[in-house]
């Protein structure tokens, strides 16, 4: 169930990108613990109850010390459920004694009282849960279970009540977006941060059913508008823009694009990803390029995920080496190998909301400076 945005993970890696940006090092790990899970939602990007072997307590417990030895600062332990392990307060524990920090992302409707103590003995950085709809009717038509909404709403009051640190997501698509307005006006009565996010990708096997459910750029760009913070957000990137505080082009991706690189992010240069079945991959979406840790040990899994994508470059006809709308796209290699078959098959998806959000940041610099005349 994990989508891409921890905010807590996100600030983390902000801290490592400024600080240690030349270094090559697994500060930042996300951890499949399990592909099981007792929800099926129509969006999930991982295919649920895969057949293979999650791994061993023990398993788990090779790879975290390994990390650590490399450089490892935080992580985030996913699924699946990370609670339908029957040993993960043994695997929770063992990494918050090694000192690292810890965000959970979990469905929450199996926590209980038992792991709600288990928190507050051993605190969480965050607990990252999706609400996928504000109401049951529409959660449940996401998760197809009946009775998960009030096995949600349940943990949502144990989290609050017990002063467990805890965020929230919204995963907006076609059967929920007309509940957004509902759920930000719930997460801000809680007095939680609440990303909304419009991101449905390609599962990981490639099938392309989830990405249906999304809604159009244009749908997207709107909620941008209409949003008072988000659209206050994209005022200020005009502004920080304008004053030469923010450049046009991130950073990271100006410079690996201008080298001639095809991954312009930091997956598999600060960041790796560990699949519940102990294959070792840049980051979440990019299972397509996996070493076997159960086959291999972790430098030479390292050392290969630095070859296939590090280093890989991409051709000449790659449009997004020269695209000048990098700072408004949600641009994913991974996602687009895993909806075309492609990793330069730009999403026109990603592409056509890029430059709506462009057309509107060049206006609003515009603006600016005729005001400032």
């Amino acid at each position: 169930m994990a989508e891409n945005f921890c905010m807590h993970s996100k600030k983390i890696n902000e801290f490592v990108n400024e600080n240690f940006n030349s270094i090559r090092a697994p500060f930042s790990a996300g951890i499949e613990l399990t592909a099981k899970c007792n929800l099926n939602c129509v969006h999930c990007y991982a295919k649920p109850n895969r057949k293979h072997n999650d791994m061993t307590t023990e398993e788990f417990k090779v790879i975290f010390d390994t990390l650590i030895e490399h450089g490892l600062i935080e992580a985030y332990f996913t699924g699946g459920e990370i609670f339908t392990r029957s040993d993960f307060e043994e695997i929770y524990v063992y990494a918050k004694k090694k000192g690292v920090l810890i965000a959970l992302l979990t469905n929450i409707t199996l926590l209980n009282e038992r792991l709600i103590d288990l928190f507050k003995e051993y605190p969480v950085e965050t607990i990252s849960t999706t609400m996928y709809g504000y109401t049951e009717e529409t959660y449940e038509k996401i998760t197809g279970v009946k009775g998960s909404y009030k096995m949600f709403m349940n943990a949502l009051e144990l989290l609050q009540n017990n002063d467990i640190p805890f965020e929230l997501k919204y995963v907006a698509m076609k059967q929920n977006f007309n509940e957004v307005d509902q759920a930000r006006k719930f997460g801000k009565k809680l007095g939680v941060p609440m990303m909304v996010s419009m991101n449905i990708h390609a599962m990981n096997d490639g099938t392309t059913d989830p990405v249906n459910l999304r809604m159009t750029p244009q749908e997207v760009f709107d909620f941008d508008m209409n949003d008072t913070d988000r659209r206050e957000s994209w005022v200020n990137i005009a502004k920080s823009i304008l004053a030469g505080e923010m450049k046009l082009y991130p950073e990271r991706a100006s410079k690996r694009f201008a080298e001639g690189f095809l991954y312009p992010c930091s997956i598999a240069c600060q960041e790796v990803f560990i699949t519940s079945d102990c294959k070792m991959q840049g980051c979440v979406r990019v299972p397509y390029y996996q070493f076997d840790l159960r086959e291999g040990n972790f430098d030479d899994g390292w050392e290969y995920l630095r070859k296939t994508i590090l280093e890989k470059k991409a051709s000449s006809a790659y449009k997004c080496l020269t695209c000048e709308n990098t700072r408004f796209c949600e641009h994913c290699v991974g996602s687009f190998m895993l909806a075309y078959g492609s990793e330069e098959h730009a999403d026109p998806f990603a592409c056509e909301l890029a430059e709506l959000r462009r057309t509107f940041v060049d206006a609003s610099i515009k603006k600016l400076l005729l005001d400032d005349n």
